[in-house]
């Protein structure tokens, strides 16, 4: 179970670090940045923090865009986090380099979260940086329901974690299992070519990914939009180290509340072009698949506009994840999540509309 996994890969890891992330903090340096500057306002002296962020995709795709948002307009300045970005294989890598001490904070599925409260590690989301599945699952013209998947093989990038969330949600709404259909596990860049070629009758792609297959001359159509068919499954979440967060509480507060201003930025449609402009930089996507994703995660109300970790939608990932033998034990809300930080950042900011 990936949980079990989870726990010995963590135990492995306090004595190796993931080779990946060591590399990678290399590359940006791995002492902390301390630098004194004036804060005109309360002529107190505030620190410029370094952290190492995290992103479970490289290149990452725009369901992600957040904290580099928070980069380019400045907002991670204000809050003096000088922030470097750390692509990552996967969300499984992300989630042992936060518990290791070599990310700051992670962002990736908000299944490895709750996979690590089950095995027990000392780490929780803090924060969503997507609530709801940003995914559509593709298939063949031929398919027309998910019905037409019983028996044929569907594209996976993996038996667990989120690569199994992907296909439950474009199979539920038919109420067909995934035991129903033979999965094909192999990367994400092989998706197209076997649509293409027919040796797999659907797959799962990020909003970005769905625009680029339906425009690499394959015979495809949207079968599942995810975020309908899977409404209460909870998407993103931003894990941190419990003992990182309780001895740098205002560090923790001024990240988020850079987050949420971004989101916050990025979901008013005044800012559409600007934000298509830094998303086609940061994931080096065609213009045309960054404007699609945008406008998809808009409708679906992609972005976190306040903390994103609703108990309701957390507590049915968890359940859904035991009902996958994901995990042995459904843990709680409180071992899952700690909303300390997003309250008191909230309590400032002000919560708004959803």
């Amino acid at each position: 179970m990936k949980a079990r996994k989870l726990q010995t890969a963590i135990r492995s890891t306090r004595v190796h670090r993931v080779g990946f992330v060591a590399a990678a903090l290399v590359l940006t340096s791995i002492l902390p940045a301390m630098v004194s500057t004036s804060n005109a306002a309360t002529k107190t002296s505030v620190k410029v923090e370094q952290i190492d962020v995290g992103i479970a995709l490289t290149p990452p795709k725009m369901v992600f865009l957040a904290p580099y948002v928070a980069a380019a307009r400045g907002y991670f300045a204000a809050q003096h986090l000088d922030v470097h970005f750390i692509g990552m294989p996967d969300g499984l890598e992300t989630e042992l380099g936060t518990v290791s001490g070599s990310i700051t904070f992670g962002l990736s599925s908000a299944t490895d979260a709750i996979s690590s409260a089950a095995a027990g590690t000392p780490l929780h989301a803090v924060w969503s940086y997507a609530p709801r599945l940003d995914t559509q699952c593709i298939a063949t013209n031929d398919v027309k329901t998910a019905k037409d998947l019983v028996g044929q093989y569907v594209g996976s990038t993996g038996t667990g974690g989120f690569s199994y969330t992907q296909v439950y949600a474009c199979l539920k709404a038919d109420g067909v299992n995934v035991s129903d259909v033979k999965l094909v596990n192999m990367p994400r860049s092989q998706f197209v070519p076997n649509l293409v070629n027919g040796r797999i009758k659907a797959a799962v792609f990020h909003a970005d990914d769905a625009y680029v297959v339906q425009h690499a001359g394959a015979k495809v159509h949207v079968l599942q939009n995810e975020y309908i068919t899977a409404p209460q499954w909870w998407y993103g979440g931003v894990a941190v180290l419990d003992s990182y967060a309780k001895s740098h509480k205002a560090v923790v507060e001024r990240f988020l509340t850079a987050m949420v201003q971004a989101d916050r930025w990025m979901t008013n449609v005044k800012n559409r072009a600007a934000v298509i402009r830094i998303g086609h930089k940061v994931t080096g996507e065609d213009t045309a698949a960054v404007a699609y994703a945008y406008d998809f995660l808009q409708k679906s109300h992609g972005w976190t506009l306040n903390d994103g970790m609703d108990p309701a939608a957390v507590a049915y990932t968890a359940q859904q994840m035991m009902n996958f033998k994901e995990i042995d034990k459904v843990p709680s809300y409180s071992t899952i999540v700690d909303n300390t930080y997003i309250n008191d950042v909230l309590a400032k900011l002000g919560r708004v509309a959803e």
